[in-house]
């Protein structure tokens, strides 16, 4: 992988993760409807996950 795909990818992996873990961080707000029901523990491992590989991504 070139060095250009390998840092796009990594940096949208990273964002991604980020969203991932801000979104079901949200479901506290009572204010806020997110129109879905994810299993959000899920999204919360999946998003540490996404951003671990973005940021390994970055380093190798």
């Amino acid at each position: 992988m070139d060095k250009a795909t390998k840092s796009k990818l990594s940096i949208g992996l990273f964002v991604l993760g980020f969203a991932m873990i801000f979104v079901q961080d949200l479901k506290r707000l009572d204010t806020i409807n997110l129109g879905f029901t994810w299993p959000f523990a899920i999204m919360f491992y999946l998003g540490l996950i996404f951003m671990a590989a973005g940021y390994w991504l970055k380093q190798s």
